[in-house]
């Protein structure tokens, strides 16, 4: 079975998506608000000028900076995801790649019969538009390519109801769907044409405060056997390892090729010649997963919930930016692949020492979600199993329901949070779960 998100938010949740394009400032912002019915607010953004990328979060108002980030507006980035429900944006880049376009067909949409056109929309990605021949409006949207979040190959968007504005008629609703099912319907609220921008829409809120990070990644000892590797991605991410008897086993390949070979050359300085035997991949989406072509460079198996195989196999062979540099294809690519059931599994080494992968099943995340657990250590190794910066969920409860009840966990690992000890991660949950409005965020200044 693929893998799906299964995110169902109650009828009194929503999520808040604003999109500012400066197409012709190269500028971009894309900021998501999460409002529960637990009264627990949530929102980050990615911001991206002038070739630095950053990254606030108003949970704990403090935001990352990125210098020489890749640009969200080349081929595959983040202005080709939102664009999807923007009918004036992807009918210009079918004006500007006019030679690539192909009428393949006729359909069925909301309105009636429809003509369906097909284009480049960057290097990588086909636009399959659904043109309503009543109305001559977009009614639907499909992105030809690998979706990094979805792991699907077509990302669908149906588009329906009409409002004008500036002469330009947008939809009024926005129903994604992946891999035939229903992830999300957004109501367009508030549409701006040619509005006009200053640099603070581009920029951090005022009072949030810079992340300092040095740019050296680095590797702590955590606990016996046990090793982080912190400082990625501008200190956003980290790959905890674990050295065993006789092997390596190394816990998500974040990102890129790139970033997991500097991983690799730090577990070398660590480990010496002793073999990466595993890397245990927490989920499909790509920022936990695609690096895993520099384990599979490194002679690692790759271990991860069944239905990822398809997708991870993608990943190391790809030669998408995000995943692979600017290398190209990798067609020689043979990656060994083992599949933990769903009751979880153990790594055992020749001394008999054990590490435990646990299936966290169902979440509210994904439909699967792996965890890493060494008993001897005391050490639980988790990827989006909990993030302070995000809304409390069940994910999260269900995370604290198992370290409760298996009381030799006495530190926590994750890959967007520093390591915390058991007595704080429990309070922490404690206090989101039982006394949400304490965190409500306020959002002065968010709307301009």
């Amino acid at each position: 079975m693929p893998p799906r998100a299964s995110v169902t938010p109650r009828a009194t949740e929503s999520l808040r998506v604003t999109n500012r394009f400066d197409i012709v400032g190269t500028r971009f912002y894309q900021q998501l608000q999460q409002s529960y019915d637990s009264g627990y607010d949530s929102a980050f953004a990615a911001i991206w000028r002038a070739g630095t990328q950053y990254a606030p979060r108003w949970v704990s108002r403090d935001y990352a900076e990125t210098a020489n980030a890749l640009s969200p507006f080349g081929a595959g980035g983040a202005f080709m995801v939102a664009s999807r429900w923007t009918p004036v944006i992807i009918l210009q880049r079918a004006l500007q790649n006019a030679r690539s376009a192909n009428w393949v067909g006729e359909s069925a949409v909301s309105d009636g019969p429809a003509d369906v056109v097909e284009f480049s929309f960057d290097e990588t990605t086909r636009f399959r538009i659904h043109v309503a021949r009543a109305s001559g409006l977009i009614r639907r949207v499909e992105a030809l390519a690998p979706d990094p979040i979805s792991a699907d190959d077509v990302s669908v968007a149906d588009l329906s109801g009409e409002q004008s504005v500036g002469g330009i008629v947008f939809p009024t609703r926005i129903r994604a769907l992946r891999r035939g099912a229903t992830t999300q319907t957004l109501i367009v609220r508030d549409v701006a044409v040619n509005p006009a921008f200053i640099d603070a829409d581009f920029s951090p809120p005022e009072g949030f405060t810079r992340i300092d990070n040095d740019g050296q990644v680095r590797v702590t000892q955590i606990a016996g056997r046990v090793y982080e590797i912190s400082g990625l991605a501008g200190g956003t991410y980290q790959v905890p390892f674990v050295v065993m008897d006789d092997f390596v086993v190394v816990y998500e390949a974040p990102l890129g090729v790139p970033p997991s070979r500097q991983v690799i050359a730090e577990i070398r300085r660590v480990a010496g010649d002793k073999p990466i035997r595993y890397v245990v991949i927490s989920h499909f989406h790509a920022d936990h997963a695609g690096g895993v072509g520099a384990f599979v460079e490194a002679g690692a198996t790759v271990v991860s919930a069944a239905e990822n195989e398809s997708v991870l196999r993608t990943y190391a062979s790809s030669n998408r930016p995000q995943f692979q540099g600017q290398e190209g294809p990798r067609a020689d690519v043979s990656m060994e692949f083992e599949a933990v059931p769903e009751g979880g599994r153990e790594i055992v080494d020749r001394a008999g020492g054990r590490l435990r992968i646990v299936d966290f099943s169902a979440t509210s995340h994904v439909d699967h979600m792996l965890a890493l657990f060494d008993p001897e250590a005391g050490v639980f190794m988790g990827a989006d199993h909990y993030i302070e910066a995000v809304i409390w969920n069940p994910t999260f409860e269900r995370t604290a329901q198992w370290v409760r009840a298996n009381s030799g966990v006495s530190v926590l690992l994750g890959t967007h949070v520093r390591p915390m000890t058991r007595d704080r991660f429990l309070a922490a949950a404690r206090a989101r779960r039982d006394e949400p409005r304490r965190a409500r965020v306020t959002w002065d200044g968010l709307r301009r």
